[in-house]
Parts: C-alpha cells; structure tokens; sequence
C-alpha cells in the first residue's frame, strides 16, 4: 500500500483492502483531520468507516477498526464543540454516542488481544467520556480496570483523581468527601510521576495544587487503614460481602473505587429534602423499596452464582431429561428473578423522577427509558423534557445516559448506545413472556422456531452481573441528583425538620 495522502481522499471505499490496511488508512485521516483541523477530511473517514464491511476481519482488527472510528468521532466533537460551552449541557451529543457505541465495541473485541495498551486507552476513552456524561461511578470502573491491565497507566490513574476530586463536590457525606479527596490526591501524584503528554500533566498538577491550597499536605497523605472494618460476624456473611465489594456492587461511593472493608455496607441514601407542609416523605419511602429490592436482588444473584449444589426444594420435582443440556433449579431462577428485578427497579427509578421533576408523565406510563422526552404536538417530533435539560444536573444528565443503554420496541427508544440492549431487552420478554432456557453448552439465540430463547449460564451470569452494575450506578446517580437539586433550592418560608431514624435491621423480618 503505497499512497499520497490527496488519494487516500479520493477513494470511493476501502473494501478491496486488507484489514490491517483498512485501520491503518482509517488511522491515518483521522490523526491528519485532527492535525490539520479539518472537520471534512474527519467526516471523509468516518463515511468511509460506514460503507466498510468487517467480514473477514479478526477479533484483533475489529478492536482496532472500532478504536480508530471512535477516535474519530471525538476529533470531530473536539473540532466543533466546546466542553465548557452550553451546548456541551445539552443532552443530545450524536458525536458522544458514536464514540460509546464504537469503544464498546472495541471492548468487545477486545478479549482475548495481547495489546495491552490499546485495552487500557478504551477503558481510559470510555472512562472520560462517561464522566463527562454524567456517569461518573461508571467511569471509576473503567479507570480500575485499566489499572488492573497497567498498574502504570498514566491516563487511568490521573483521570481517577481528576473525577474524583470533581464526584467529591457532590456527596452529601463530609467523611466520603475528604476520603475522595486524598485518594484523588494519590492517584494524581501517581499520574504526574509518569510519562504523561504536557497537557493532561498540567490539569492534573492544577488539581493537585487545588487540594494542597484546601488541606494540609500531611492531612491528605494520611490515608487511614481502610481494611479494619467489620464485614460482619458469620463466615457466610464475610463472604457475601467480599464478593459484593470485589464486584463494586455496594451501595456506597466508595464502593466506585476502593474494595477494602470501610466500603462494604450500603449507605446510600436520599439527602435531606424539602417539601411543601402537606406532601409526606414519598420519596424516601420509594427509595426505602427500590433499595431493600436491589439488595435482596443482589443476595439472589450471589447465591444463584455460588450456591450449585442441588436445593432440597429440587428434590423430587420430576423433570424430563430432553437431551439438550438445559438447567433447571433453584439456583437458576434465583438468577432469573435479579434478571427482572433489576428493570423492575429501573421503572422504580422513573417513576420517583417523573413526580420529583415534574415530568407529568401520567404514572401509569412511566418508564426509565421514556421519561426523559415527550411528544410535541406543534413539530410531530419527540424532544427531551425542558425541565430535565434546564437542570443542568450532571448526575441526572449521567441517568439520561444511562437510560439509553436500555431498547424498547417503540420507534423513539429503539436506538440504544449499548450494542448488547435489543438482546437484553428480548431476554426480559422471554423470560417473562415466553419459553426462556439456559444451557450449560450451545451458542445462544431463538430456537425452537423462535419459540425459545436459549442462552449458557456463563453468558446468562455475566448479563445479570453486568445488569446489577447499572442498576447500582443508577440509584447512586438519582441519590445525588436529587442532592445537587436540592442544594439549589433557596427556602424563604419557615422550615419545620423532620429527622427520621434508621430502622433497625432486627425489624426486618
């Protein structure tokens, strides 16, 4: 492959190339636009991305394929938006989504590649761009994951600290706050000691010298043990919870970066809310039950992925062996039933939105994924809620985010930025609906002339766990959304407080 770069330009399409000639190509206009400044050679490539059929390409071409097209998509946003302008707030960024769909799918592909360095700058681009989404906690995971592949990548480790610093701004929990703020100060004195380009280093050293304006120098060094905290009494209980924080699924911020014992309960809670005299405290009784459901979903998941030894309650249930390697117990459905509790909650979530904001969605129609928008009569289109947008709230503009990872069959809510959403969607209506079977073997898919969803308990596990991730995620960005609204609301009348006591766990029966 020998070409000037005027015609690279001139090509109609890069089908008749090799694979690993069609990243290089893609690669080259997309760092040559973002060079030169041109949004037209940008969008030559991104076209020529679009008409590029991927049949033949292996695992380790595609990863890359979709890393170069992601790239492209964020040179053009950097060429034609501003992250600190207004329209930056707005909750529509096709460009954004272009770059989730396409990191993700470079994830996806990712699996079993050896390059190391390609993985951890999808994990640190897919970081970034869900903080600057408004899905912070998410974006800790990445971050760790990055650092898991590389203990010493620098972009993971200062983008750590940088959203740490800005996610401490938010919580309403003085003790997690200066907590964040020390762990954000290490993660970016590990990042500036590394080789890091020159303008990365200088935002975080600005972060760093923030802190030290705020704390003293040896306050922040001074990171207690955070490991001498009881997870509880029983040998069963401290497994349990080992297992809750290793897969960061407490309800608990620290939970988004650290897995040491201080992190293992569940302390999140609804802020302090002010309401007129005669409305009671409906919120925090909705999030009393979507809390006590996440809970019990995630025991459910935990002993469904633990437990699979044979159930008394299996015994002498009299099944037919059909040949096909099928699972039926009480283990499986313990998985089944967090499957759909976790949309359950997730509707739970849009209904407390729709009555908090305003939304007037009438309640017996709320849905997670449809309570953002509404049908504007006047233009015949679906626009997002002003009220939603007018917030400019970064932990509810993180919800928006996060519902668009869900499918509906309705036409406005069939786009998905999560490539895996239509079948996690078909899944919940099998499960529920219809004729839904996992399997230890087989590829997954509709048999049965479609009668039948078959999916393998591997596949089925990690679906549920990743599932459970969001939902945490979720209640953790309605908890300080809620709190970032509440901050905003100036009281002129006289306030009569009301305390609530924590209710006690020996009355949870």
């Amino acid at each position: 492959m020998d070409f000037t770069y005027n015609e690279i330009l001139n090509l109609e399409h890069l089908n008749n190339f090799e694979p690993v000639e069609v990243v290089n190509l893609l690669a080259i206009i997309f760092e040559t636009g973002r060079e030169t400044g041109s949004e037209k050679d940008i969008n030559f490539g991104l076209n020529l991305s679009e008409k590029q059929n991927l049949e033949g390409f292996s695992d380790e071409n595609k990863m890359t394929f979709h890393y170069n097209v992601a790239n492209g998509w964020s040179y053009l946003q950097q060429l034609t938006q501003n992250f600190n302008s207004d329209e930056f707030w707005s909750f529509d960024l096709r460009e954004s989504e272009q770059q989730i769909i396409n990191l993700r799918l470079a994830l996806s592909f990712s699996k079993n590649s050896r390059n190391n360095q390609q993985k951890c700058e999808i994990l640190t681009n897919l970081g970034i761009l869900f903080s600057h989404l408004g899905r912070f906690s998410e974006a800790q995971l990445y971050w760790q994951r990055a650092i898991k592949i590389d203990s010493t990548f620098s972009m993971a480790l200062g983008n750590i600290g940088f959203s740490l610093f800005h996610y401490s701004k938010i919580l309403y929990d003085s003790g997690h706050q200066l907590l964040f703020l020390k762990l954000a100060y290490k993660y970016l004195n590990k990042a500036i000691n590394t080789d890091i380009y020159e303008e990365a280093n200088a935002a975080f050293k600005n972060i760093i010298s923030i802190l030290e304006s705020i704390i003293d120098i040896e306050k922040l060094s001074d990171i207690q043990n955070l490991k001498t905290f009881s997870i509880g009494d029983s040998k069963a209980e401290q497994e349990y919870r080992t297992w809750c924080l290793k897969n960061h699924l407490f309800l608990n911020p620290l939970n988004d970066v650290i897995t040491d014992n201080i992190a293992g309960h569940d302390c999140l809670l609804l802020p302090t809310i002010t309401l007129k005299f005669d409305k009671p405290p409906i919120y925090q009784t909705i999030f009393n039950q979507i809390k006590q459901e996440f809970v019990s979903a995630r025991h459910l998941l935990f002993e469904g992925l633990t437990q699979k030894q044979t159930h008394y309650s299996d015994k002498d249930n009299i099944q037919l062996d059909t040949l096909d390697y099928a699972v039926y117990s009480y283990s499986s459905e313990k998985i089944k039933t967090t499957f759909r509790l976790c949309y359950s909650i997730l509707d739970k979530i849009g209904y407390l939105m729709n009555d908090y904001l305003d939304l007037e969605h009438k309640p017996e129609k709320v849905s997670f994924r449809g309570i953002w928008s509404f049908y504007d009569k006047s233009t015949r289109t679906v626009k997002i809620n002003n009220k939603i947008i007018d917030t400019q709230n970064w932990a509810f503009k993180g919800l928006y985010w996060l519902s668009k990872d869900l499918y509906e069959k309705n036409e406005e809510f069939s786009h998905s930025i999560e490539p895996e959403a239509k079948k996690l969607a078909q899944i919940r209506n099998f499960i529920e609906h219809k004729s839904f079977k996992i399997v230890e073997f087989v590829e997954s898919g509709l048999f049965d002339n479609e009668l039948t969803f078959v999916i393998t308990r591997d596949e089925f596990e990690q679906k549920t766990l990743k599932l459970i991730t969001l939902i945490r995620a979720s209640m953790i960005y309605l908890s300080l959304g809620i709190n970032l609204e509440e901050k905003k609301k100036v009281i002129s009348n006289p306030v009569l407080p009301v305390d609530f006591i924590e209710l006690r766990d020996e009355f949870k029966r």
